[in-house]
C-alpha cells in the first residue's frame, strides 16, 4: 500500500469512527425519550450505565487525530476536518453526559403514567423528538455532504428555544397552582435544560462540519 493509499485510509476511518460515535449518541437519545415517556427506570439507568463507552470512544477517536496530525500534517481541507472531528467528538461526548443527567432526573420524578393530555408532558416530547431529529439531520448531512442542510440544522435550534420557553412558563404556572408538584416540576426544568443543551451541541456539531467542508467558520453558542 503507497503512503497516499495509507493516509486516506486513515481519514477513512477517522470519518467511520465519528459516524459510529454519533449513531450511538441518537440511539442513546431515542432510550432518553422512552425512558422518560414510560417512565422506565430501567431503560434510564442503562442510558447512564453506557456513558463510559462515549468517554473511551471519544478518547479513541481524539487519539486517532493526534496521530494523524503527527505522523502525517495534514494540511487545507483534510486539516480542517481533523481539527473539526476533535470539537464534533467533543459535542457528542457532552450529549451523552446530558442524556445521563435527563434519565437521573427523570428517575426521580414521580407523578404518574406519562399523558399527551397534559401539555407540559405534550410538549416536554415534543422537544424530546425535535433534539433527536435534529441530531439525526446533522449526521445524515454529514454523510451525504448537504451543506445545505447542515445550515437548515442550525436554524432548527430556534424552535428547541420556543418549546423551552414555553414548557418552562406551563411548568412554572403547574408549581403556582399546585405546591405539591414543585419537585416534581424543578425535575422537570432540569430535563428541558438539557434538551435545550442538546439541540446547542448539536448546533455547534453542524457548524463544525460546515466548517470542515467549506471553511466557513461561526458558533452562535457557547455551551458546556
Amino acid at each position: 500500500m503507497t503512503p497516499r493509499r495509507m493516509y486516506e485510509t486513515k481519514l477513512s476511518k477517522l470519518n467511520k469512527s465519528i459516524v459510529e460515535m454519533g449513531e450511538f449518541a441518537e440511539k442513546l437519545i431515542q432510550t432518553t425519550i422512552q425512558a422518560i415517556i414510560n417512565n422506565d427506570h430501567v431503560l434510564a439507568k442503562s442510558v447512564i450505565d453506557q456513558d463510559d463507552i462515549v468517554d473511551n470512544m471519544q478518547l479513541q477517536i481524539e487519539k486517532e487525530c493526534a496521530l494523524l496530525i503527527t505522523q502525517e500534517q495534514p494540511i487545507a481541507g483534510d486539516l480542517r476536518f481533523v481539527l473539526s472531528v476533535v470539537k464534533i467528538v467533543t459535542d457528542l461526548e457532552r450529549i451523552a453526559d446530558q442524556c445521563c443527567d435527563i434519565c437521573k432526573y427523570s428517575i426521580w420524578i414521580n407523578d404518574g403514567n406519562w399523558s399527551r393530555e397534559v401539555n407540559y408532558k405534550r410538549h416536554i416530547e415534543k422537544m424530546a423528538l425535535s433534539a433527536k431529529d435534529m441530531l439525526s439531520n446533522a449526521l445524515n448531512a454529514f454523510v451525504t455532504k448537504d451543506m445545505e442542510a447542515m445550515k437548515e440544522t442550525c436554524k432548527a435550534d430556534d424552535k428547541i428555544d420556543s418549546i423551552f420557553l414555553k414548557v418552562w412558563r406551563e411548568l412554572t404556572d403547574e408549581m403556582l397552582a399546585n405546591k405539591d408538584f414543585i419537585q416534581n416540576g424543578l425535575h422537570y426544568i432540569m430535563i428541558i435544560k438539557y434538551l435545550e443543551r442538546i439541540a446547542d451541541h448539536t448546533t455547534n456539531i453542524a457548524e463544525w462540519i460546515l466548517y470542515s467542508s467549506t471553511g466557513e467558520y461561526s458558533i452562535n453558542k457557547n455551551v458546556e
